[in-house]
């Protein structure tokens, strides 16, 4: 088994970086892992959870990488401003008591870390002038406990905080005592657990809304600043630590919606403004800047809950109309359209209540204020889009690459109407433990129409010759070598071939992967390959892949190919192919699940020949191997192998048969 880590442990390595991402609806993997519970309702349609223990308003509600959700503090009934919490289990419905804060507090923040605690922050304790906090405190979910970490610069409610691309925590405006507007913004550092200034805001605003864009850095929309409701917005850029004034919304506004769309757009919806409740509504385009009215919400709405769901649409629901009067309504907005539509109403009106899209498509709404102005606790759920079957997200092979057609050559096609967005990268110094690498990987994209797009040096883009690394980084996951390369781009339907070759024809251990980044689009990679030179020791051919982005609990069934007799090109056969492939599936702690050699027969002696037929796919050479396996969302190994330690030519590849 040790040998087996020696081979795989880079790719290993690299296949779980993608588990790290967040806000995609998938199923991340290792530290991130998330558990899919069984779906309870109707898509559409508002049923009955489990009651909270606390009645609660203004509190926080945080989806845990154990897919249960933590709500924390916020105000009560009888017993006032709360410290408690509680966990609510989606597979039984219930809620239970977790460890409490060891201040109460209201107005607060609390954002998930990626390393799945929880930081909860500043608030208040009263709405008295010293009632602010700059305490902060960190859920540990292992241990359902809480401990202090550092304290914010300045105490300060009704602000933003927002998760930043590199793991820190960005604060931004807010109040301090019942008069002082912050244009002050705070980060918090995970590693060290302190708090340190960062550029102010050009504008100080409260009760405004922060989005983190797909190119790392943060919109901050609207709000409350000296003057009255704000139209104006900016940007802040992690990378300078600056603010930059931008677009100004065409309707000033606060207590309003801001929600990332799938197009990396940018959906503000209802609110508060000068005529009351609003339901107007406008779209942010990172690219020009700019804002643009789209529809109306039906109802105006002020403090609703908005929430992307997994076929990305958006869930506005509840809020508070132009009469005071709490909302049981709630709108879907379809970005491919710009149109609302209603849905199914909640059981309970509701405002200041929270919205948690679960990993099996659902949204937890709990707590909140009634009509009456009645403290509640009870909660409901609203069934989301029908779950998405798991599909394959990534490809990553590793081998020696050599020179003219030894080099590494990865193909892959992407199924469906929309547009996929993808991250190729071409890796080899960073390689580490497996021998001689590729000092300098140069990567090709050859496209159906024949179009090439190329890349030496992930920094710069080879067409243009201008700066990628802001598009590169904004992945959150760039090469680590400055002579490695990478390329981002949206691929429509079709067939795609990628090849890795040493710049100068140079040789050595390289890899190559293709990540999808845009999980939620009505396209799939469907089949994803790799062909090079099969070596022995640990040089010989090995492929991974991850399985996931599915709700509810989905798998994967795929098939497995180790092709090498019958690789030719255009009719001509490949010269030194791989006489006799063997094939072996790993998952990501290393455990062979299965093997192959000749892939009529099972290792156990039986025939597989009809079940492999059935796919379609079978390989035309009784020598090759195949594998047919059902996976569950996790990383796998492919590992690719001449019998009897033969090398030559072969092609490793993947299909998803769903």
């Amino acid at each position: 088994m040790k040998k087996l880590h020696s081979l795989t442990g880079s790719l290993l390595l690299a296949t779980s970086i993608l588990a790290r991402r967040v806000a995609f609806p998938m199923l991340s993997l290792g530290a991130g892992l998330v558990l899919v519970q069984p779906r309870a309702g109707a898509s559409g349609v508002f049923t009955d959870t489990g009651t909270l223990a606390d009645a609660r308003y203004e509190h926080t509600a945080t989806l845990l990488p154990n897919g249960k959700v933590l709500v924390a503090a916020g105000i009560g009934g009888t017993s006032g401003v709360l410290a408690s919490a509680e966990l609510y289990d989606p597979a039984s419905g219930t809620w239970a008591a977790t460890g409490s804060l060891a201040a109460a507090r209201f107005y607060h923040s609390a954002t998930l870390l990626q390393n799945g605690q929880v930081l909860v922050a500043a608030g208040v304790i009263d709405e008295s002038t010293s009632g602010d906090l700059a305490s902060a405190e960190l859920y540990d979910p292992a241990s359902q406990t809480w401990t202090a970490t550092g304290s914010l610069g300045t105490a300060r409610r009704l602000y933003t905080a927002t998760l930043l691309l590199n793991g820190k925590v960005l604060v931004a405006g807010g109040q301090s005592g019942t008069t002082a507007v912050l244009a002050s913004a705070e980060l918090y550092d995970p590693a060290s657990g302190t708090w340190t200034a960062t550029g102010d805001l050009s504008t100080a605003r409260r009760e405004h809304k922060a989005t983190l864009l797909q190119n790392g850095k943060v919109l901050v929309a609207g709000g409350v600043d000296n003057s009255g409701f704000s139209a104006s917005t900016e940007i802040y850029d992690p990378a300078s630590g600056t603010w930059t004034a931008t677009g100004s919304l065409g309707t000033a506004r606060h207590f309003h919606t801001a929600t990332l769309l799938p197009n990396g757009k940018v959906l503000v919806a209802g609110g508060g403004g000068s005529s009351g409740a609003l339901a107007i509504a406008e779209l942010f385009d990172p690219g020009s800047e700019t804002w643009t009215a789209t529809n109306s919400l039906a109802t105006g709405r002020y403090i609703p809950g908005a929430t992307l769901l997994s076929d990305g649409k958006v869930l506005v629901a509840g809020g508070v109309d132009n009469n005071g009067s709490a909302l049981t309504s709630a709108e879907l907005y379809d970005p491919a359209s710009g149109s609302w539509t209603a849905t199914g109403s909640l059981a309970t009106a509701r405002v200041v209540h929270t919205a948690t899209l679960l990993s099996d498509g659902e949204v937890l709404m709990a707590g909140g204020n009634d009509n009456n102005g009645s403290i509640l606790a009870s909660a409901e759920l609203y069934g989301g889009p029908p779950p998405i079957p798991a599909q394959l997200l990534n490809i990553s092979t590793r081998m020696r690459v050599l020179a003219d057609d030894k080099v590494l050559i990865g193909g892959f096609i992407v199924t469906g109407t929309d547009p996929k967005k993808v991250i190729i990268r071409g890796m080899g110094p960073s390689l580490n433990g497996v021998g001689v690498t590729l000092s300098d990987p140069t990567l090709e994209l050859h496209q159906s129409d024949g179009t090439v797009i190329t890349n030496d040096n992930w920094k710069i883009n080879d067409q243009t010759g201008q700066s990628q690394e802001t598009d590169i980084r904004a992945t959150t996951i760039p090469p680590l070598n400055d002579l490695e390369s990478a390329i981002v781009t949206t691929l429509t339907p079709g067939n795609y071939t990628a090849i890795l070759a040493g710049k100068n024809g140079g040789t050595g251990v390289g890899l190559v992967e293709v990540y999808d980044l845009a999980q939620g689009a009505n396209s799939q990679l469907a089949n994803i390959s790799s062909r090079g030179f099969v070596d022995t020791g640990d040089n010989v051919m090995i492929g991974g892949f991850i399985v996931g982005g599915g709700t509810g609990g989905g798998s994967a069934k795929v098939i497995v190919r180790a092709i090498g007799p019958s690789l030719s090109v255009n009719g001509t056969p490949v010269p030194g192919r791989l006489a006799d492939p063997t094939l072996e599936l790993h998952n990501a702690s290393g455990t062979m699940i299965v093997t192959n050699d000749d892939w009529k027969t099972r290792a156990d002696g039986s025939s597989q020949q009809s079940e492999i037929e059935a796919t379609t796919v079978a390989p035309t050479n009784d020598l090759e191997s195949a594998i047919v396996a059902t996976l569950v969302p996790d990383n796998y190994t492919a590992i690719v192998r001449g019998k009897n330690s033969t090398t030559g030519v072969a092609l490793v590849e993947v299909y998803n048969l769903q």
